[in-house]
C-alpha cells in the first residue's frame, strides 16, 4: 500500500488533469482481474456474487494545486518516520489507496470461495475539489446504489451528516445623487442598504440547530458597489456563502431571505445540498459494528457526499482532515493500514447486516401470512 500511495502521489492529478492517474489505476485493477469502466476521468468496477444490495465505495483522485510553504517537491513522495508526505497523501489518495486494497482483498476472498451476498462498486472519481465532472457525472451509469461509503480523511470517524452550500448574489438598489445631500435627503444609498442587510445576516435566526451539525451560518464573501467618489451609489452587490443543514432546505431558506432582506436575492449556486443519514440505516449500523466504540458525527467540510442525497451514506477514511490542503501534507503508515482494514470490515459487515435484515423481513412476512 505504501508503494501504491507513493505512485499515486508522484502522479500529478490536480483537478481536471486526472487522465494519467486514471489510466494507472485502471491498469492496476485490470491486472488484478477486474473489469474496469471509464467515463471522462472517472473509473469504476464491480466485485460481487449477487445483484443486490449494491454498496458504492467512492473517493476522489484529484488534488488541489500545491500551496506555498512546501519544504520539498510536493510531487516527490517522502517516506519518513512512518509518514508518507506528498500532495494528496492525506486528501484523498490515502483513502483511494485503502479503498483499492479493501476491494482487492474482497476480490481475493471471493476467488477463494467466500460469499459476499451482494455487489461492491468501487468508484474513483475526478474533480471533487472543484465540484466538477466527477461522481455526479457517473452516478447514472453505475446502476442502482443501495448505500455508500465516501472516502475522506476523518480519522476513521463516521460522518453521517454533512452541511450543504448555498451561494446567493444579493443586489441592493438605490438612486444616484450628489453626496452634498444629507443622508436624510438621500435615503436610497445602495451601499447603506447593503450594509444593513449584511448586519441583519450576522444576527439572523436560521432556525433550529441540527443535532450533529449545529446551527446554519453565513458569511458575506465578496462585495462591490459605487460609481465614483462623488456619487451616491445606485447599486451594491454582495455574495453570501451559507452553510446549510438538513433543517434548512435551500428553497425555504431562499424564500425566507427574500422576505427579510431589502436587497434583491438571486441564486448563484444551490447544487450542494445538505445530507443526513439516519442512525438506523444499514450502512450506519455496519460501520458502527465494524468499528466498535465509534459514534456518528457531523462534517462541516464539503465532499462528494452532497451528490448522494436520498442514498444512505457515511463519509469515513484514514487521515486527518486538518492536514488537507496544507504544506507537507501527510498520512501515516498505521493510518493507511487501519483504513484498508476498516473499509474491508465495513463492506463485509454491510452485506451481512443487509442479509440479516432481509431474513427478518422474510420471517416476518411468513408469520403474517
Amino acid at each position: 500500500m505504501i508503494d501504491r500511495l507513493c505512485r499515486l502521489v508522484s502522479t500529478r492529478s490536480v483537478s481536471r488533469d486526472e487522465a494519467t492517474i486514471c489510466e494507472m489505476l485502471m491498469r492496476e485493477l485490470g491486472h488484478a482481474g477486474l473489469r474496469v469502466h471509464r467515463h471522462l476521468n472517472n473509473l469504476w468496477c464491480e466485485i460481487g456474487d449477487a445483484p443486490r444490495p449494491r454498496l458504492l465505495m467512492n473517493s476522489h483522485i484529484d488534488t488541489v494545486p500545491p500551496a506555498a510553504g512546501w519544504t520539498a517537491d510536493p510531487f516527490s513522495p517522502r517516506h519518513e518516520d512512518g509518514r508518507i508526505i506528498g500532495l494528496g497523501a492525506n486528501d484523498a489518495k490515502g483513502c483511494v489507496t485503502a479503498l483499492v486494497e479493501a476491494a482487492l482483498r474482497t476480490h481475493q476472498r471471493l476467488a477463494q470461495g467466500e460469499r459476499l451476498g451482494g455487489t461492491l462498486v468501487l468508484a474513483l472519481t475526478a474533480e471533487e475539489e472543484n465540484s466538477g465532472k466527477g461522481l455526479s457525472e457517473i452516478l447514472p451509469l453505475l446502476g442502482p446504489i443501495d448505500a455508500c461509503i465516501v472516502g475522506e480523511p476523518t480519522d476513521l470517524t463516521p460522518m453521517t451528516a454533512q452541511r450543504g452550500l448555498l451561494i446567493l448574489r444579493c443586489v441592493a438598489r438605490g438612486r444616484t445623487r450628489h453626496p452634498a445631500n444629507t443622508p436624510s435627503d438621500s435615503p436610497d444609498n445602495a451601499i447603506a442598504t447593503a450594509a444593513r442587510d449584511i448586519a441583519a445576516l450576522h444576527a439572523f435566526d436560521w432556525g433550529p440547530a441540527h443535532p450533529l451539525l449545529g446551527a446554519c451560518h453565513a458569511h458575506v464573501t465578496k462585495i462591490q458597489g459605487g460609481v465614483a467618489l462623488n456619487v451616491v451609489p445606485d447599486a451594491c452587490e454582495f455574495f453570501v456563502d451559507i452553510r446549510t443543514t438538513p433543517n434548512q432546505p435551500h428553497a425555504a431558506t431562499i424564500e425566507l431571505l427574500k422576505e427579510r432582506l431589502r436587497s434583491e436575492v438571486h441564486v448563484h449556486s444551490l447544487r450542494l445540498v445538505p445530507v443526513d443519514t439516519p442512525d438506523d440505516a444499514t450502512i450506519v449500523r455496519a460501520v458502527l459494528r465494524a468499528l466498535p466504540g465509534s459514534a456518528p458525527r457531523g462534517s462541516p467540510a464539503m465532499s462528494d457526499m452532497v451528490f448522494l442525497a436520498g442514498t444512505p451514506a457515511v463519509k469515513i477514511g484514514p487521515g486527518h482532515s486538518p492536514r488537507s490542503h496544507t504544506p507537507d501534507e501527510f498520512i501515516t503508515e498505521s493510518e493507511l493500514a487501519a483504513g484498508a482494514a476498516a473499509y474491508e470490515r465495513i463492506a463485509w459487515e454491510y452485506f451481512a447486516q443487509a442479509a440479516s435484515k432481509e431474513a427478518r423481513h422474510v420471517a416476518g412476512s411468513a408469520l403474517v401470512g
